[in-house]
């Protein structure tokens, strides 16, 4: 039955039946969606559910329904999946995520339209939010460079866990030097510095024609 069809299917219903434990990889969980398998849509709302509630409950001024703004995120990805506008870009549950946000900021322009006096508090909890997701989208792409790349970035901002004994010298500013670097990956200070330099600027060049980070961004207020 197509996802539009069965769109009152209540996560209840979903939650009772029975829950395969199984981890899915994100080849088997678009698959599932495809198909619109039950056992796959249990899993998604058994893993996805309640953090994606956490981030429909931080719209503090908005009197949200969590399982309606979980099912209708849902049905939109879903159809998006089968309809081939969902690229892979990202996670599903990142792609998720998203959409369903998307639905509880378009409440807050309902509500801003109608005169609804939204708290600061939650301008801040959004922001926050927006900013959690710039970052996860920024990890994605760093990690899809080159094994030389990945290295070099993540030793020179203490973020790769074999190395972090880095962090505790004391002669490091915010970044580890390119000294220490250069040490650890026997090529001279100066390689490593340029390195770094042309993986940082091929970053760059991937995350601003990145379409999902500029969709991100833009909703950044």
């Amino acid at each position: 039955m197509p996802m539009e069809e069965n769109k009152k299917r209540s996560l209840s219903h979903l939650s009772i039946l029975g829950y395969n434990k199984q981890k899915y990889t994100e080849s088997e969980i678009l698959e599932g969606v495809k198909n619109n398998q039950d056992i796959m849509f249990r899993y998604i709302y058994k893993s996805y559910f309640p953090g994606i509630r956490s981030m429909v409950l931080g719209f503090r001024s908005l009197a949200l329904d969590t399982e309606d703004i979980f099912q209708d995120g849902l049905i939109a990805a879903s159809r998006n999946v089968a309809q081939g506008r969902f690229k892979g870009d990202c996670s599903f549950n990142t792609y998720l995520t998203a959409i369903c946000r998307n639905i509880c900021r378009k409440q807050l322009e309902r509500n801003a339209r109608t005169g609804y006096n939204q708290p600061i508090g939650e301008v801040v909890d959004e922001s926050e939010a927006d900013i959690e997701d710039l970052i996860t989208r920024l990890t994605i792409l760093k990690d899809r460079m080159d094994e030389k790349c990945r290295e070099i970035i993540d030793l020179r901002f203490g973020l790769n866990d074999g190395f972090q004994d880095l962090k505790n010298n004391p002669e490091n500013g915010s970044n580890i030097r390119f000294e220490v670097i250069a040490d650890k990956l026997n090529i001279e200070a100066d390689n490593a510095r340029q390195r770094f330099r042309r993986c940082l600027e091929k970053l760059k060049e991937t995350v601003f024609t990145d379409s999902f980070w500029n969709d991100l961004l833009a909703n950044v207020k």
